[in-house]
């Protein structure tokens, strides 16, 4: 039994973040880069006992959760570096120019305040209690309070702990971190549209980001919510690269769409291409590799039971054939992976297929002629990746449909699967609503700290009051524009 957070607790949790928002406010970011180190060493100390929590609280394998415990401590030690660079406190000078009338006016980003971030299910350490939207906040300098996933509470209490024994080992107000528990909506409703809660931070399903967003908006002070809500992630096949590689593409297709039992958002959902022999031969493979995937238990029942139904919804509808599926009985929570075809007429008509199905479940849509992949494009929704599966000689003859697709996703990939996410500088994982609320950001790679801080300018100001970070002398010896140009020395400034 899930214990559920009073609201006066909460209420109280609340109140610490907004003190100890004002003490991490006037942290340096060299301080919080630090704290971030200490919280990954405390991760990566952890031993068996945590993958083993994990392993019974979601069925994901030992050695997945080995790796995402890597994974884990990797985005805090890459976001904390970058953080330390000074690279998001984004600092612009402009010194006086009396002659001119000019003032002395210098900014920087500060944290926005109390984040609020919910734990996602399927990734119970790189995006949960302490996953990437924890870390950015932090390093972005602003307190967390963690809405734990019930599916592994066990899992981020003891994440949980980590944090927690962190800041008391560096002396840090309580309320820089908090771990609130339940199941009950009226706890993501109440932190969301409480008073001192600056940003919201979610990883799930479209009605809960959306409900999230809208409780955000209806404030009044609006806030952020920077929701991560699912994504079909289409594939796009053109001729000339399946005349030569359908068969190792289906490989290549059904092993992503399978992998992890298909729990991951950038799971490659749809797979578009022309009517033809080179379709034909792409689905021969599928069928007898999709056979070849021995089912894993899902993350929870209740993950399992909304998969099997959205796939029945999904495989009932008109113009519909199931092509390829796996062949083992269904044993407890095992997702059975299942690939359907339709016409590009009947995908473009109905849109129960182009939903998310959560889980091993593709479509492959054969279009009759390249207006109608045109026609799809024009009319897809916002998707966290799109993939190009081409030739050169294909990219040139499609340059048009292939500009309409970059509208579309945060990221666009060519002749890879989209299943691989990189924690690297580049990497956008964001996209058009409604895959996120926000396609400006990204919730992977160190560029997720964006989403939590805000500008503020000084104007005119006493040096010896001035943030480190905007300070002659640059004590963080971090790279700053000045008058245009970027400078890492000090100001050498005229005495009078």
């Amino acid at each position: 039994m899930i214990e559920e957070t009073s609201k006066e607790n909460i209420e109280v949790r609340i109140q610490m973040a907004a003190v100890a928002y004002q003490f991490l406010k006037n942290t340096t970011i060299k301080e919080r880069a630090a704290f971030m180190n200490a919280v990954a060493d405390q991760i990566e100390a952890l031993g068996e006992e945590l993958l083993t929590t994990a392993h019974t609280e979601t069925s994901l394998s030992l050695a997945r959760l080995t790796g995402e415990k890597a994974r884990t401590t990797g985005q805090w030690r890459t976001y904390a570096k970058a953080v330390a660079t000074g690279i998001y406190a984004e600092t612009r000078i402009d010194l006086a120019q009396p002659e001119k009338q000019k003032s002395d006016i210098r900014k920087y980003n500060i944290g926005l305040g109390p984040v609020v971030v919910f734990g996602a299910s399927n990734f119970p350490f790189a995006f949960s209690t302490a996953g990437g939207d924890t870390a950015s906040a932090i390093g972005a300098g602003c307190p967390v309070i963690v809405k734990a996933h019930p599916a592994h509470p066990q899992t981020s209490q003891m994440m949980a702990d980590v944090i927690t024994d962190t800041v008391k080992e560096f002396g840090w107000p309580e309320g820089i971190f908090s771990h609130i528990t339940g199941t009950s909506y009226e706890i993501g409703a109440y932190l969301t549209q409480h008073n001192d809660i600056r940003a919201v931070a979610f990883t799930g399903s479209f009605s809960g980001g959306k409900a999230l967003f809208d409780i955000a908006n209806r404030r009044e002070n609006p806030i952020p919510v920077f929701a991560e809500m699912g994504s079909i992630n289409p594939i796009v096949a053109f001729d000339h690269l399946l005349e030569s590689r359908a068969e190792d593409l289906a490989k290549e297709y059904a092993l992503s769409l399978t992998l992890g039992v298909g729990q991951f958002c950038t799971n490659p959902g749809v797979f578009i291409a022309l009517k033809g022999e080179n379709i034909d031969r792409f689905i021969a493979t599928l069928k007898i590799e999709i056979p070849k995937i021995i089912p894993s238990n899902m993350l929870n029942k209740g993950i399992f039971e909304n998969f099997e139904k959205l796939k029945s919804v999904a495989s009932a509808q008109s113009e519909v054939n199931i092509v390829a599926e796996a062949n083992t009985e269904i044993n407890e929570w095992e997702g059975r992976a299942v690939v359907i075809e339709t016409t590009g007429q009947n995908f473009i008509q109905n849109g129960i297929l182009s939903e998310e199905v959560f889980g091993p479940f593709g479509i492959i849509v054969a279009c009759e002629a390249p207006e109608e992949i045109q026609q799809i494009a024009e009319e897809l929704k916002g998707q966290l990746t799109i993939t190009i599966a081409a030739t050169d000689e294909d990219v040139r003859q499609n340059i048009k449909l292939i500009d309409v697709l970059k509208d579309k996703c945060g990221r666009l990939l060519f002749n890879q699967m989209p299943t691989g996410v990189e924690v690297v500088y580049a990497m956008q994982h964001g996209g058009p609503f409604p895959s996120t609320t926000d396609a400006r950001f990204t919730s992977v790679g160190p560029d997720a700290v964006k989403r939590f801080v805000r500008p503020i300018s000084f104007q005119n100001w006493p040096d010896e009051f001035l943030p480190e970070e905007l300070k002659d002398e640059n004590p963080l010896q971090i790279k700053r524009m000045v008058d245009g140009e970027v400078n890492s020395g000090s100001l050498k400034l005229p005495t009078t």
